[in-house]
């Protein structure tokens, strides 16, 4: 599948995402949601700023590879936390399968910095930047902010 067409389909998944979270749960469940996706948001916008600024040679390739550890270990510790949510079985999956996929991400760019791999970073800070907006309107739809 080309990359274009498998952006295409993460854009679909996102949008299919925040319509699934429209309908869920209770009001304490969505503020909740909205919190922990606003943490997560954050997060990739770390790995985001400093994958750039690596691109850019503007950071040490040591304080990106700790960032991006530390951005793991917390994207990690939002996927477990989420997934005590009482939220509906079909939008928890599609929510997690989201989020592994943005901890798949920066594992991946962790691993282009340590081999100072700078076209593919450049290619995982462009995947972070769609997924902070689709991150963004997810928190939008749980009542959080943009």
């Amino acid at each position: 599948m080309s990359k274009l067409m498998q952006l295409i389909q993460r854009h679909l998944y996102f949008l299919l995402l925040l319509l699934l979270l429209t309908a869920c749960g209770s009001k304490s469940t969505k503020d909740e949601l909205s919190k922990e996706l606003q943490s997560v948001k954050s997060w990739t916008a770390t790995a985001h700023f400093v994958g750039d600024a690596w691109i850019h040679k503007a950071v040490p390739t040591t304080y990106v590879k700790q960032t991006l550890d530390k951005t793991q270990q917390e994207l990690k510790t939002q996927t477990e936390e989420l997934s005590k949510l009482s939220i509906p079985s079909s939008n928890r999956g599609a929510i997690l399968k989201s989020l592994q996929q943005l901890q798949d991400t920066v594992s991946q760019m962790s691993k282009a910095v340590e081999n100072n791999n700078y076209p593919a970073v450049t290619q995982q800070v462009q995947q972070l930047s769609h997924q902070e907006q689709a991150i963004a309107q997810l928190s939008l739809a749980a009542g959080g902010q943009p």
